[in-house]
């Protein structure tokens, strides 16, 4: 698998689930580290930059984002030191401000246990805000908003479209809308990328993006639901880039 991420582009991956798609992330956030292969930033080999440096750098927006047994602002400002101001701020951008403030105890409000005490949405639009916080060059992310109701799909998306402006970006994406925009798409299966492009390019030919597309349009319209949002079993579907990297 090789690929590079230029900055202020964006790159989105799709692919069915299992294919491969978290682990290009969790390679690039260093949670472990290739057999064989090179990561790097620039010309440097993500292995040889100090850990605290790069994930200052890098942000991560998971599906399931991990809250910690403390205040809202704290977790917000969870590794940085921070303003309350700066915090608010980061907090409107990420759609979180007007629920936080409707608390009793706002800010200071405890969230729990992972975050046990706020809905799906709350969850994710606070680590939305701890993401824009840092203000990273680049923002990893897996926009699956499937567990949310509808409003709070609402809020989450418009917080992702917002967090993702300006910044070199990777996404496990779910959602038509992104991977149209987006510059370059890369479907990945088997922890293989089985084919590479934009989105007009790939709908122009009969391959597998093509066949992902018109099989999740084709349900959205059986079921009569927008377009816009993809299942994630069919489309999840300095300059990082990844050189022939093995899964370890």
């Amino acid at each position: 698998m090789s690929f590079e991420l230029k900055p202020g582009e964006t790159v989105a991956l799709v692919g069915p689930s299992g294919g491969g798609k978290s682990t290009v992330i969790s390679l690039l956030e260093r949670f472990y580290d290739p057999k064989s292969g090179v990561i790097s930033i620039g010309r440097t080999n993500l292995a040889e930059l100090d850990l605290f440096w790069l994930r200052r750098k890098i942000a991560l927006v998971s599906q399931d984002p991990v809250l910690f047994a403390t205040t809202i602002a704290a977790n917000i400002a969870y590794g940085c030191e921070a303003t309350q101001e700066e915090i608010e701020k980061a907090a409107e951008q990420a759609n979180a401000h007007n629920f936080i403030a409707s608390f009793e105890e706002g800010y200071q409000t405890q969230v729990g246990e992972r975050g046990v005490k706020l809905s799906g949405g709350q969850k994710q639009r606070v680590a939305i805000a701890r993401a824009l916080l840092m203000n990273p060059d680049v923002l990893l992310l897996d926009e699956a908003t499937s567990a949310l109701d509808a409003e709070s799909e609402h809020f989450v998306k418009e917080a992702i479209d917002r967090a993702m402006v300006n910044r070199t970006v990777l996404v496990i994406a779910h959602r038509l809308s992104t991977v149209r925009n987006a510059d370059q798409v890369l479907v990945i299966d088997k922890g293989h990328i089985v084919e590479r492009g934009t989105h007009e390019t790939m709908l122009a030919k009969a391959g597998v993006y093509k066949k992902l597309v018109l099989r999740q349009l084709s349900v959205s319209q059986h079921e009569n639901l927008s377009a816009g949002d993809l299942d994630p079993n069919l489309l999840e579907s300095e300059q990082p880039s990844v050189e022939g990297v093995e899964e370890p």
